[in-house]
């Protein structure tokens, strides 16, 4: 199968899908390299809600050169005593240093019945932490994502698969109401 219809159809796939935007941000960016990744997100603390919630992420990424790449993630934080919250993000990712990417992004937020769309841009940074682990860390200020922070970790397994897990901060605006998800996500990554 030729590698951008797959690219295409797992999008596809992804947009019709039922998942919350959490995602490993993109790192390495190289031509026509690709990416999806799966995530589970646990022990997240939301804003009116007791206990922790748990959720579900799909992204994907591509290289469409050596400097610029594209990623979307859809994720769902499933809620006990309100709606969940669904949140589409599609990233612009530029390398402006071999350790740091810039990103400029749309975003969908469903929560509580209301939803809205805006803007984030932001800050991703990275490095090698020992051999086949690189740590990350991301800052991103927008509208309706008005803050986010997310940390962790990627560890290769082999030239296709890695694992990951990371902390993300995120504080939502949606119809004027403030709320906010954090915790911790795990995931795989499929390199293609």
């Amino acid at each position: 199968m030729n590698k951008k219809v797959l690219v295409a159809t797992l999008a596809a796939t992804m947009l019709t899908g039922a998942a919350f935007a959490a995602a490993v941000p993109v790192t390495d960016i190289n031509e026509g390299d690709s990416k999806i990744g799966v995530e589970y997100s646990f022990s997240q603390s939301v804003t009116g809600e007791s206990g922790h919630a748990d959720g579900f992420g799909v992204n994907l990424q591509t290289g469409l050169t050596d400097k610029w790449a594209l990623q979307y993630s859809y994720n769902k934080v499933n809620l006990d005593q309100s709606s969940d919250v669904k949140d589409h993000q599609l990233n612009a990712v530029y390398e402006f240093h071999p350790n740091f990417n810039g990103y400029v992004g749309g975003t969908y937020i469903k929560a509580g019945g209301d939803h809205e769309t805006g803007l984030q841009v932001g800050v991703i940074g990275h490095m090698p932490l020992a051999d086949r682990l690189q740590g990350f860390a991301k800052v991103g200020f927008g509208n309706d994502i008005k803050n986010t922070y997310q940390v962790g970790a990627t560890y290769a397994l082999n030239n296709e698969f890695d694992l990951s897990l990371y902390y993300q901060y995120d504080k939502y605006s949606v119809d004027n109401g403030d709320g906010s998800v954090k915790g911790f996500h795990a995931g795989i990554g499929y390199n293609f």
